[in-house]
Protein backbone atom coordinates (compact mmCIF):
# COMPACT_ATOMS: atom_id res chain seq x y z
CA UNK A 1 0.00 0.00 0.00
CA UNK A 2 0.90 3.59 -0.49
CA UNK A 3 0.65 6.18 2.15
CA UNK A 4 0.28 10.01 1.25
CA UNK A 5 2.05 12.39 3.54
CA UNK A 6 1.57 16.05 4.60
CA UNK A 7 3.99 17.13 2.69
CA UNK A 8 2.93 15.55 -0.51
CA UNK A 9 -0.12 17.50 0.17
CA UNK A 10 0.96 20.91 0.75
CA UNK A 11 3.89 20.57 -2.30
CA UNK A 12 -0.01 19.91 -4.36
CA UNK A 13 -1.28 23.03 -2.60
CA UNK A 14 0.95 24.97 -3.18
CA UNK A 15 1.83 24.17 -6.78
CA UNK A 16 -2.15 25.38 -7.52
CA UNK A 17 -2.16 28.38 -5.84
CA UNK A 18 0.91 29.37 -7.43
CA UNK A 19 -0.39 28.64 -10.70
CA UNK A 20 -3.57 30.18 -10.24
CA UNK A 21 -1.86 32.98 -9.17
CA UNK A 22 0.56 33.41 -12.30
CA UNK A 23 -3.35 32.76 -14.11
CA UNK A 24 -4.38 35.76 -12.91
CA UNK A 25 -1.32 38.04 -13.20
CA UNK A 26 -1.72 36.86 -17.42
CA UNK A 27 -5.42 37.63 -17.60
CA UNK A 28 -4.43 41.34 -15.72
CA UNK A 29 -1.13 41.96 -17.82
CA UNK A 30 -3.27 41.55 -21.00
CA UNK A 31 -6.02 43.58 -20.06
CA UNK A 32 -3.93 46.33 -19.48
CA UNK A 33 -1.89 46.09 -23.15
CA UNK A 34 -0.78 49.72 -23.84
CA UNK A 35 -0.85 48.63 -27.52
CA UNK A 36 -4.90 48.34 -27.32
CA UNK A 37 -6.75 51.52 -27.17
CA UNK A 38 -9.32 52.32 -24.83
CA UNK A 39 -12.69 53.32 -25.32
CA UNK A 40 -15.28 54.82 -23.14
CA UNK A 41 -19.02 53.20 -23.22
CA UNK A 42 -22.23 54.69 -22.01
CA UNK A 43 -25.49 52.82 -21.52
CA UNK A 44 -27.99 54.40 -22.90
CA UNK A 45 -31.92 54.79 -23.68
CA UNK A 46 -33.40 56.92 -26.88
CA UNK A 47 -35.45 59.63 -26.05
CA UNK A 48 -38.79 60.42 -27.72
CA UNK A 49 -36.70 63.56 -29.67
CA UNK A 50 -34.19 61.09 -31.40
CA UNK A 51 -31.24 61.46 -28.38
CA UNK A 52 -29.70 59.67 -26.05
CA UNK A 53 -29.82 59.96 -22.21
CA UNK A 54 -27.06 57.75 -20.45
CA UNK A 55 -28.80 55.70 -17.54
CA UNK A 56 -27.52 53.10 -14.99
CA UNK A 57 -24.40 50.59 -16.48
CA UNK A 58 -27.06 47.63 -15.26
CA UNK A 59 -29.77 48.16 -17.45
CA UNK A 60 -27.46 47.48 -19.88
CA UNK A 61 -26.68 44.48 -19.03
CA UNK A 62 -30.15 42.42 -19.18
CA UNK A 63 -29.23 41.23 -22.63
CA UNK A 64 -31.10 41.71 -26.20
CA UNK A 65 -34.24 42.87 -26.43
CA UNK A 66 -33.55 45.29 -24.16
CA UNK A 67 -34.19 49.02 -25.12
CA UNK A 68 -30.81 49.93 -23.01
CA UNK A 69 -28.15 49.76 -25.35
CA UNK A 70 -24.50 51.16 -25.07
CA UNK A 71 -22.67 53.58 -26.95
CA UNK A 72 -18.83 53.54 -27.37
CA UNK A 73 -17.00 56.54 -28.13
CA UNK A 74 -19.53 58.64 -27.63
CA UNK A 75 -19.48 62.18 -25.82
CA UNK A 76 -21.09 62.45 -22.78
CA UNK A 77 -22.85 66.02 -22.19
CA UNK A 78 -22.31 66.00 -18.26
CA UNK A 79 -24.56 69.01 -17.80
CA UNK A 80 -27.49 67.40 -19.48
CA UNK A 81 -26.52 63.40 -18.85
CA UNK A 82 -26.94 62.88 -22.83
CA UNK A 83 -25.08 61.42 -24.86
CA UNK A 84 -23.92 62.00 -28.59
CA UNK A 85 -22.04 60.73 -31.49
CA UNK A 86 -20.44 57.00 -30.76
CA UNK A 87 -21.11 53.68 -32.20
CA UNK A 88 -23.22 51.31 -31.32
CA UNK A 89 -20.90 48.44 -32.47
CA UNK A 90 -18.59 46.85 -30.25
CA UNK A 91 -15.44 48.27 -31.33
CA UNK A 92 -12.98 44.74 -31.30
CA UNK A 93 -9.63 44.55 -29.71
CA UNK A 94 -10.33 46.97 -27.67
CA UNK A 95 -10.19 47.67 -23.66
CA UNK A 96 -13.57 49.05 -23.13
CA UNK A 97 -14.81 50.49 -19.93
CA UNK A 98 -18.46 52.17 -18.86
CA UNK A 99 -18.26 55.86 -17.55
CA UNK A 100 -18.19 54.89 -14.17
CA UNK A 101 -15.09 52.87 -14.27
CA UNK A 102 -16.82 49.21 -14.88
CA UNK A 103 -14.84 47.45 -17.59
CA UNK A 104 -17.75 45.84 -19.99
CA UNK A 105 -17.42 42.47 -21.08
CA UNK A 106 -20.91 42.23 -23.28
CA UNK A 107 -22.18 44.54 -25.57
CA UNK A 108 -25.11 44.38 -28.21
CA UNK A 109 -26.43 46.61 -30.64
CA UNK A 110 -26.17 46.94 -34.87
CA UNK A 111 -23.21 48.80 -36.97
CA UNK A 112 -25.56 51.90 -36.91
CA UNK A 113 -23.77 55.37 -35.72
CA UNK A 114 -25.22 57.25 -32.20
CA UNK A 115 -26.73 60.50 -33.28
CA UNK A 116 -29.10 62.72 -31.31
CA UNK A 117 -28.59 66.28 -30.15
CA UNK A 118 -26.44 67.58 -27.14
Amino acid sequence: MYRTTGRRLASCGVTVAALAALSLSLVAACSDDPDVPPVTADCVVRQPDGSYQAVDDKLCDTGSGSSFVWIYDGRHDSRTGRVSGGTFRRPPQTNITARSGRVVVGGFGGSARAGGGS
